[in-house]
């Protein structure tokens, strides 16, 4: 039977750690945007020396479960590097969703940087700016507006491949709900205030979504 005040006294504990969901959460995000965007110039230019290592990089980071990727970094890579054994649970996870993330990233910002008229860089080039130039002040921004519903997709799968974080011994909302239900064996209340917790993060991120999208129609 479903106990409705058990419900309401777990679900402030579990929410708790929501601060330790939401950093991870950003902190791999702003990795993940630089290693997008990193790989997506490299993509759209093919530099010749970097361009199939980042092939290779997304082979293997987008064809492979997180999951083993976690346990790959966090406890094979260990017994190679005194780094990784030392390093903190939260930092290693966040390290690995970071390469996870920034992989997917780099092909929503690829194809946006495709999607930007040819003539536009032309005409920057007959101005005298240089392809640094063109890239940061003509080509990115148009780029960001076209990527932004793909970009806030892969932010929303990176909040939830956050869940995954308790496995490596991290104490953030899944892993709160791991020790109560461990207590109580009470696992409907539990992982149902879980399952709200997560939905309203995203409801939020949605509606920030449209807040750029329509900050963005404004500027273009």
């Amino acid at each position: 039977m479903f106990d409705l005040s058990y419900f309401f006294s777990v679900f402030p504990i579990i929410a708790s750690k929501l601060q330790v969901t939401l950093l991870l959460t950003l902190t791999a995000a702003v990795f993940s945007i630089i290693i997008g965007v990193t790989i997506a110039v490299i993509a759209y230019y093919r530099i010749r020396i970097f361009y199939p290592i980042t092939r290779f990089y997304l082979s293997i980071l987008r064809g492979t479960p997180l999951v083993a990727q976690l346990y790959f970094f966090y406890y094979g890579l260990a017994r190679v590097s005194e780094i990784v054994l030392n390093m903190k649970p939260l930092t290693a996870v966040a390290l690995v969703l970071s390469l996870n993330t920034g992989a997917f990233m780099s092909e929503s910002i690829r194809g946006a940087l495709l999607s930007v008229d040819s003539g536009q860089k032309e005409a920057a080039a007959m101005m005298g700016m240089s392809e640094l130039q063109t890239i940061r002040r003509i080509v990115l921004p148009q780029a960001f507006r076209v990527s932004l519903p793909a970009l806030f997709n892969d932010l929303i799968n990176l909040l939830k491949a956050t869940s995954l974080a308790f496995m490596l011994g991290v104490r953030d909302i899944m892993g709160q709900a791991k020790s109560e239900g461990a207590q109580s064996f009470r696992y409907f209340e539990i992982y149902l205030a879980v399952m709200i917790i997560y939905w309203l993060l995203v409801l939020g991120f949605s509606h920030l979504h449209k807040i750029m999208d329509r900050k963005c129609m404004e500027m273009y």
